[in-house]
């Protein structure tokens, strides 16, 4: 992977994810488990894909750990909204290390893109 000098807090159009499934990509956010999916998709069809990531990507049985979790249990940790992603800025506290930060957004924001959350928190 090339480095590249961006300032912080520029806008990133394109960010990187972790992986694709079922057509929906996926990546990792933070340590607790959650995810986020570029786009805005049915319930159902995102926890497939936020499934499969668990699976594929981090080794475990889904996204509960659990063989015997059941699907209509992890439908309310699964909502739409709009981020702005952008490159981290230090100045603000941020880990200069990480790829990207997504900030909450209106859809009005031009920058803003529509994504699927997953919270397991």
């Amino acid at each position: 992977m090339t480095e590249t000098t961006t300032q912080p807090g520029t806008v990133i159009t394109d960010p990187q994810m972790d992986g694709t499934y079922y057509g929906i990509t996926v990546c990792s956010v933070g340590e607790d488990g959650d995810a986020i999916a570029l786009g805005h998709h049915d319930d159902r069809r995102a926890l497939a894909a936020f499934n499969a990531h668990a699976r594929r990507y981090l080794g475990l049985v889904n996204v509960a750990d659990d063989p015997r979790a059941d699907a209509q249990d992890w439908l309310d940790a699964i909502r739409q909204g709009w981020v702005v992603f952008r490159t981290p800025d230090p100045e603000q506290g941020e880990d200069p290390e990480w790829i990207w930060y997504a900030e909450d957004s209106s859809e009005t924001n031009p920058h803003a893109r529509p994504v699927t959350f997953l919270s397991v928190a």
